[in-house]
C-alpha cells in the first residue's frame, strides 16, 4: 500500500512538473514573441524615422538653393528702398529678411539634430517640422517674396546702374559760400605743406589757359618756365611716378573733408602755386575714360568728342600736363581698387609725366583708398577743432547773426555738442532740428534723444553717413551691424569680435576654408572703410572702436534685428522679430520684467552689459528654458553668482563670454553643449575641469581660464 501511495504521488509530481515546464515554455515563447513583435516595431520606426530625415534632408537642400542668390536681392531692395525711397519695397523688405533669417535657423537646427543621429534620436524636433509642414511654408514664402521684389526691382530699375553716390550726395563743385563756413586755416596750411606747395612765393605776373597750340613748346623748355625757384630740392627727383604729388584726405562722412578741399584749392597760395586746378566730382564712378575726359575738358574749356582711352590720354599727355596742375578728385569711393582692374594706375599713367610739383588731392571715407593713391602719406581728417565747432554749432543753433549768449539753453546746447564729435554735417544736422524752437522745453526733448532717434532729412549726417552702409557687400553688413549691439565707446579685441560673429552666425561658411580666416578678412575690410578705426586711447594697438556717429547710424539701419534695451521703457518697444538683443543695466530693469524676454524665441544673440547678479541669474534661468536657439551669449561686466543647471538646454550655443563672472564651478549640463567652440571665463575661479570636457573636444577651439588655455581635465590652481 505504501508503495502504490508513493508511485502515485511521484506520477502526480511528475505531472505537475510537466505542466509547470508547459506554463513557462508557453510564457517564455510569449515573452519571445512580444520581444520579436517589439524588435520589429523598433525596426520599422527606425527605419520610418531615417525615411523621414531623408526625406526632410532634401528640403534641406531645396531651402539651401533657395538662399543662395538672396542676399544679392536684399541689397538691391535696401538700395532702392532707401535712395529711390521705394515704399512698397520698403515694406516687403523686413518680411523678407525675417524669412531669410527663419530658413537659416531651421537649417542649422537642422544640421545639429542630423549629426546627433542615431545616439539622441530627436523625434520631438523632427515631428515639428514635418507635422506642420514647416520647410514647405518657409519655401513657399521666400519663393513669392523673391518673384514680388525681383519684378519690382526689374521694373524700377531696368537698365539703370546700381550707383548711389551722386543719387544722395549731389556733385560738389569747389565754390562754397566763404561767409558761410568755417576756414580752417591750420588744416588748410597743413595740406599745402604736404602738397609741397609754396607759401612765400610772389604771385605770378601772368596766368595761361594751356591750349592746343602750347604742345608745340618743348617739354624742357615748358618745365623750365614755370618752375618755382625754391622748387630746386624737387626737381632732383628723378622718378616720373615722384613727379606728381598724390595726397587723401580721409575720415568719416560729413567732418568736413569736401570743405577743407575747397578751401585748400581756392586758397591764393594754390592759385600762384598751380597753372591749372581741376575740380572733379568723382562719387562711386571712378571711371577712367569719364575722368580723363573730364579732366581735358575742364582745361581746354571745349568738348572732346572722341571715347576712345588711348586719344583722350594722348592729349592729356601732350597739352595739360605739359603745366603744373592741382587736380581734386572729390568722393573717391571704393571702386577703384574694384575687381582689381587697375582703374588708379590706368587713370595715373598719362600723368607720370606732369610737370614737377603737379599735384592730386583725393577726399575718400575709405583708409584703403587712402592707401592705395599714397600708403606713405595721407591726412586725416576727424572733423573741426573743439573751439571753432562750439562756435559753429551756435551759428547754426541761433543763426550766424546771433550776438548774445541764451543763459537757458546754452547749457542744454553744451549737453548736445559732445554727441556730435566736431562734424559740420552733425552740427548742421542738429541746427536745423534746434533753431525754429527756441525754447528750453524743445531743446532738452532734443538732447534727450540719441541721434538717430531725430528725424533727419536726405542731406542730414546720418543719411549721408548710410551711404557707407549701403556701400557694403552683403556679407559685411550683419557684422558692421553687429557692432551696434554695444555700448557707445565699446572697446573691441579683434578675436573676441570675430568669434562672436561666428557664433551668430554672420561669416559665411567656405569649402576648405576656416571661419577664423575668413572673419579676419571681413574685419580687415570693415577697418580699410573706415567703418572700425584703433582706438587712439587705448595703450595696445589690438582695441577697436566704431565712430560714435557711425554707431548712430548702424542703430538707425539696425533697428528690426539688432536692439540695445537700456531702460525699463525700452522693453516695450523691442521688434517682434528681434534677433540681437543687448541688456545695458539701466533705470527699471529687474527679474520679472527681464524675463518677458522669453517670447521672442527667435534671439540669436543675447549680450548683457552691467547687470546685477540678483536680477540676471533668475532672469538668465528663465531664458534658458525656452530661447534654446541662442548661439551667442555675452554677461560683459556682470557678476553672474552661477550658471543655471538649465543652460544645457542652449544645445546651439557657440560662443559663451562669462569673463567677468566670479563663480567656482560650472554645471554638469554645461558639459552637453557639444556646439561650444569659444568660452571666454577669463576671470572665473573656477579650479576643477572634468573629464566631461573631452565631450565638447569636438568643435571646442578656445577654452581661457585666467589667461589660460585649457586644453585637458584637471585641477587649475587660482
Amino acid at each position: 500500500m505504501d508503495l502504490y501511495l508513493t508511485a502515485t504521488s511521484l506520477v502526480s509530481d511528475a505531472n505537475n512538473w510537466f505542466d509547470f515546464l508547459g506554463t513557462t515554455f508557453s510564457a517564455v515563447s510569449e515573452l519571445l514573441s512580444r520581444w520579436r513583435h517589439k524588435q520589429e516595431r523598433r525596426h520599422g520606426e527606425e527605419e520610418r524615422r531615417q525615411l523621414q530625415w531623408k526625406e526632410e534632408d532634401g528640403k534641406m537642400k531645396q531651402l539651401h538653393y533657395c538662399l543662395l542668390d538672396l542676399p544679392d536681392l536684399i541689397n538691391h531692395a535696401e538700395w532702392l528702398s532707401y535712395i529711390k525711397d521705394d515704399k512698397e519695397v520698403a515694406k516687403l523688405l523686413p518680411e523678407l529678411k525675417g524669412r531669410v533669417n527663419d530658413a537659416y535657423d531651421l537649417l542649422e537646427e537642422f544640421s545639429y539634430h542630423h549629426q546627433l543621429q542615431p545616439e539622441q534620436p530627436a523625434d520631438d524636433f523632427l515631428k515639428t517640422i514635418t507635422d506642420g509642414n514647416h520647410v514647405r511654408e518657409i519655401l513657399d514664402d521666400l519663393n513669392c517674396l523673391r518673384n514680388t521684389i525681383g519684378c519690382i526691382i526689374d521694373r524700377r530699375t531696368r537698365a539703370e546702374p546700381q550707383q548711389f553716390g551722386k543719387l544722395l550726395r549731389p556733385a560738389m563743385s569747389s565754390f562754397y559760400d566763404k561767409s558761410k563756413v568755417c576756414t580752417l586755416h591750420k588744416e588748410v596750411d597743413k595740406v599745402l605743406e604736404l602738397l609741397e606747395v609754396e607759401t612765400c612765393c610772389s604771385p605770378r605776373t601772368r596766368k595761361r589757359r594751356i591750349t592746343r597750340k602750347s604742345t608745340t613748346i618743348s617739354k624742357r623748355a615748358r618745365r623750365t618756365d614755370t618752375l618755382p625757384c625754391s622748387a630746386s630740392a624737387r626737381a632732383e627727383r628723378t622718378s616720373e611716378e615722384a613727379s606728381t604729388i598724390v595726397l587723401a584726405i580721409c575720415g568719416i562722412g560729413g567732418m568736413g573733408k569736401t570743405t577743407l578741399a575747397r578751401q585748400v584749392f581756392n586758397d591764393e597760395r594754390s592759385k600762384r602755386n598751380f597753372d591749372l586746378r581741376i575740380w572733379i566730382s568723382v562719387s562711386d564712378d571712378f571711371n577712367v575714360r569719364r575722368l580723363t575726359k573730364e579732366f581735358i575738358q575742364s582745361a581746354l574749356e571745349n568738348l572732346m568728342q572722341s571715347d576712345n582711352l588711348c586719344s583722350l590720354q594722348q592729349t592729356l599727355t601732350e597739352s595739360i600736363v605739359s603745366l603744373k596742375f592741382l587736380l581734386v578728385l572729390d568722393d573717391v569711393w571704393d571702386d577703384v581698387y574694384t575687381n582689381e582692374d587697375n582703374r588708379w594706375h590706368d587713370f595715373l599713367e598719362p600723368l607720370k609725366s606732369a610737370q614737377q610739383g603737379s599735384a592730386i588731392l583725393l577726399t575718400t571715407r575709405s583708409q584703403r583708398v587712402a592707401d592705395l593713391v599714397n600708403g606713405n602719406m595721407h591726412f586725416h581728417l576727424e572733423g573741426l577743432p573743439t573751439t571753432m565747432f562750439d562756435e559753429f554749432f551756435e551759428a547754426c543753433a541761433f543763426g550766424v547773426d546771433h550776438c548774445v549768449t541764451n543763459p537757458e539753453l546754452n547749457p542744454i546746447g553744451k549737453r548736445i555738442i559732445p554727441q556730435l564729435k566736431r562734424s559740420p554735417l552733425a552740427a548742421e544736422t542738429l541746427g536745423r532740428i534746434l533753431k525754429p524752437m527756441l525754447d528750453r522745453e524743445h531743446w532738452g526733448w532734443v538732447a534727450g534723444r540719441e541721434l538717430w532717434e531725430l528725424k533727419q532729412e536726405k542731406y542730414d549726417i546720418l543719411p549721408i553717413l548710410r551711404l557707407s552702409y549701403l556701400y557694403l557687400p552683403a556679407h559685411l553688413r550683419s557684422c558692421f551691424l553687429f557692432c551696434s549691439m554695444y555700448p557707445k565707446g565699446h572697446q573691441f579685441d579683434k578675436d573676441t569680435l570675430i568669434n562672436t560673429w561666428i557664433a551668430a552666425g554672420l561669416i559665411e561658411s567656405c569649402k576648405g576654408g576656416k571661419l577664423e580666416s575668413k572673419g579676419h578678412q571681413y574685419f580687415a575690410e570693415l577697418l580699410h572703410r573706415s567703418l572700425l578705426h584703433i582706438d587712439a586711447s587705448s595703450p595696445t594697438s589690438s582695441i577697436y572702436v566704431i565712430h560714435e556717429l557711425m554707431h548712430d547710424m548702424a542703430k538707425l539701419v539696425s533697428e528690426n534685428e539688432w536692439f540695445v534695451v537700456k531702460d525699463e521703457t525700452d522693453l516695450q518697444k523691442i521688434p517682434e522679430d528681434v534677433r540681437h538683443l543687448s541688456i545695458i543695466g539701466g533705470t527699471g530693469l529687474n527679474e520679472t520684467n527681464l524675463q518677458m524676454l522669453c517670447k521672442y524665441k527667435k534671439l540669436r544673440s543675447v549680450v548683457c552689459h552691467g547687470l546685477d547678479s540678483e536680477i540676471l541669474t533668475p532672469a538668465a534661468k528663465c531664458w534658458f528654458e525656452v530661447l534654446t536657439k541662442i548661439r551667442m551669449l555675452g554677461f560683459v561686466s556682470c557678476k553672474v553668482n552661477y550658471l543655471p543647471e538649465n543652460i544645457g538646454n542652449l544645445k546651439l550655443l557657440q560662443y559663451l563670454n562669462i569673463g567677468e563672472c566670479t563663480f567656482e564651478e560650472l554645471p554638469p549640463s554645461f558639459w552637453q553643449l557639444k556646439s561650444l567652440r569659444i568660452v571666454d571665463a577669463q576671470k572665473c575661479r573656477i579650479q576643477h575641469i572634468p573629464e566631461e570636457f573631452n565631450q565638447l573636444r569636438g568643435k571646442l577651439q578656445r577654452f581661457k581660464l585666467r589667461g589660460i588655455i585649457i586644453r585637458e581635465p584637471g585641477n587649475y590652481a587660482v
